[in-house]
């Protein structure tokens, strides 16, 4: 009788996991094509305005190329998670921004706290794709670890965890050790979750 009721349980597991599976599928092309307008459809021509806007004095100009860099990303990952075997077609038109990564990490230190999120952020990203540039703002996330703000040391720590380079293992041991003793519950949760990251 436990068998059949084990059975039974597991079929209907199943099928919530593929009506659970399906339903998000529904929701991301649904968000994809409504996205596909406004920010998220960024014209080539805007994208080539980004390199000037991220070399800008102004912060507003930064900030405007920033939001359009984290857009464009993550329309580019979402497809590419989701719909690269069902879309190869819309693939193509969803732009890997890695090209911008050298003009981004010059941000990495800007004094604009929302500047600085979105650029950790798209580093969080793309570290992999240029983990030689990601390496020379080590000095910069490991500064933001003594950060005022719990948020700029807890999303430093992430970035540095999550650039996949084996040299800089031991100053990610460090970094932990530091951030799991610290004051804010947040940054700690951080230090828990870059630990399995160090190891890898």
């Amino acid at each position: 009788m436990s068998g059949l009721n084990l059975n039974a349980f597991s079929e209907n597991a199943s099928r919530l996991g593929m009506r659970i599976q399906e339903s998000f599928s529904e929701h991301t092309r649904d968000l994809a094509i409504r996205g596909s307008s406004g920010l998220f459809d960024t014209p080539d021509d805007k994208l080539k305005n980004i390199r000037k806007q991220l070399d800008s004095s102004s912060d507003r100009e930064k900030l405007d190329a920033m939001k359009r860099l984290i857009a464009v990303s993550i329309q580019y990952f979402l497809f590419c998670a989701v719909y690269t075997d069902m879309y190869p077609q819309l693939i193509s038109k969803n732009r890997n921004v890695s090209e911008y990564f050298a003009q981004v990490v010059k941000n990495v230190a800007s004094p604009n706290l929302e500047i600085r999120k979105l650029v950790y952020i798209y580093l969080l990203r793309y570290s992999s794709f240029e983990p030689d540039l990601a390496l020379l703002s080590i000095n910069t996330f490991q500064k933001d670890l003594t950060d005022p703000s719990p948020l700029i040391r807890a999303m430093a720590l992430r970035v540095l965890s999550g650039i996949n380079v084996p040299m800089i293992g031991s100053i990610v041991v460090l970094a932990i050790k530091k951030c799991a003793a610290d004051p804010s519950p947040y940054v700690r949760k951080a230090a828990a979750l870059a630990i399995p990251k160090c190891y890898e």
